[in-house]
Formats: C-alpha cells, structure tokens, sequence
C-alpha cells in the first residue's frame, strides 16, 4: 500500500496545488467538468470555498472557475508535493 493520500476536493486546502486521479459521478459530472478543463490528470490550484458547503473556487488553465460543494465533493485529488516525493535523487551532482 503507503500511497499518496487522494482526498476529496473540498478536504483540500485553500491555495493548494492538487492533480485530479479520479471523478465519482455519472456521464453529465465528468461531461460537465470535461467542459470546464478538469478531468483526471489534470492540476488545478484550491483557490477558496465559502461557508457551510458553498461553492469550491478553483484555478485549472489559467482561469478560475466556481463549482458547486456537491460537485466538488466528487472530485478527488491528490497534494501535488505527495505525487513527486518519492522522487530519489534531490540533490545535484557536479
């Protein structure tokens, strides 16, 4: 196991940078957010949310785009940090 952690968009911090692994809904979901630029594999940045599960704002393409909370909620994502730790070599050779 000892993956990276793969959270629903709305567990995801404001300003952070996550990568779409998966979207749990039907045809119209991941045809509508198709449409909107955001499909698995795709990096976008948690911009804000409002309170009491109003929409997610998020950054994918250069623009920003409001979604609403159930939406959001279906969208799972992974910490981009989490994707490249496990990267070996961190330092330089000369």
């Amino acid at each position: 196991m000892g993956g990276a952690t793969v959270v629903p968009l709305v567990s995801a911090n404001a300003g952070e940078s996550v990568c779409v692994v998966d979207i749990l809904g039907g045809h119209g979901l991941a045809s509508r957010l198709e449409a909107l630029g955001i499909r698995p594999g795709t990096n976008i940045v948690k911009r804000s949310e409002m309170f009491m599960r109003g929409p997610v704002t998020v950054e994918a393409h250069g623009a920003q785009i409001a979604i609403g909370y159930g939406m959001a909620s279906k969208i799972l994502v992974e910490p981009i940090n989490s994707r490249f730790s496990k990267s070996p070599s961190k330092g330089k050779d000369t």
